[in-house]
């Protein structure tokens, strides 16, 4: 059975033994740790991380261990047996402890009427999730912009806009529910690339936004950036929410969302329940 020691602190005067024990990989007791010692003036924590931690014979020198350094140990098992022994030994030892799992798991099951699975493998899946969410923020930084057509037919979503449509911010919040994500812009004056019309036309989605709303935003991105053509003029701006909705009308399929005065959050609900028909979660 391999530890892993972290230490946090300055010095190793009067280091405080934090003993992590896991049938995972300890993870979520670690970040729980953190998150409680952020309220303390500085200490010097010496965190000993035992993971995949699955039998009585290694709880059992683990804790002589913890016992020996007066440590304290935070755990985090999914199996009852194995929580009413890490509990029973530590009050024979005399150790401060701390059960993350057990309490909200036992709760959650009283409140679900429902046994839980006691399956430590399955915390996993929810690993699966995250490297899904990891790859799909990569997809999308990658092809934020028009920047990138390879991969297109990969897409889940491709949104569409005129600028400052709020594509890019829409496009970064989907890559963190999991969605791969492309964002291209629309300029009148360019044609859109042939590769668009290859792909399932279902997944695209056409952002637009109350053209004096538009206005106001470009205006404030100018105070940034000098452009001395018509960005910010009311008139050209119609023109081209003009276009874009003729482009929408041509290609039926496509799904329009109007940003106007929306949160981010807002528009990712309603690309996600227009194009998949309903609200999908990733977590």
């Amino acid at each position: 059975m391999k530890n892993i020691d972290v230490f946090i602190g300055k010095s190793n005067d009067n280091v405080k033994r934090i003993f992590i024990i896991s049938d995972g990989t300890g993870q979520s007791a670690i970040n729980l740790m953190r998150a409680c010692l952020i309220q303390f003036e500085e200490h010097n924590i010496r965190f000993t991380i035992y993971p995949k931690v699955n039998t009585i014979e290694q709880i059992d020198k683990v804790l002589k261990s913890a016992k020996e350094h007066k440590g304290f140990v935070a755990f985090t098992l999914v199996k009852k047996e194995l929580r009413k022994y890490m509990h029973e030994l530590c009050h024979k030892y005399d150790i401060m402890h701390f059960d993350i799992l057990g309490p909200p798991v036992e709760k959650l099951s009283r409140f679900l009427n429902a046994k839980p699975l006691e399956n430590p493998n399955l915390l996993r899946r929810v690993d699966d999730k995250y490297f899904k969410r990891i790859e799909a923020i990569e997809f999308t930084i990658n092809h934020d912009d028009g920047k990138n057509l390879k991969g297109l037919d990969d897409a889940d979503i491709v949104i569409l806009g005129l600028s400052r449509v709020s594509k890019t911010p829409t496009s970064f919040y989907l890559a963190q529910l999991g969605y791969k994500v492309v964002n291209i812009p629309i300029v009148p004056e360019i044609p859109l690339p042939q590769e668009i019309f290859k792909i399932d036309q279902r997944k695209i989605v056409c952002l637009v936004m109350d053209p004096e709303v538009l206005q106001k935003v470009r205006q404030e991105r100018m105070k940034h950036y000098k452009r001395s053509d018509n960005y910010t003029d009311l008139k050209r701006i119609f023109e081209e929410l003009e276009f874009v909705y003729d482009l929408v009308k041509k290609n039926r399929q496509w799904l329009i969302v109007d940003t106007t005065n929306k949160s981010v959050e807002e528009t990712a609900r309603e690309i996600i329940s227009g194009i998949y028909g309903r609200e999908q979660e990733f977590f």
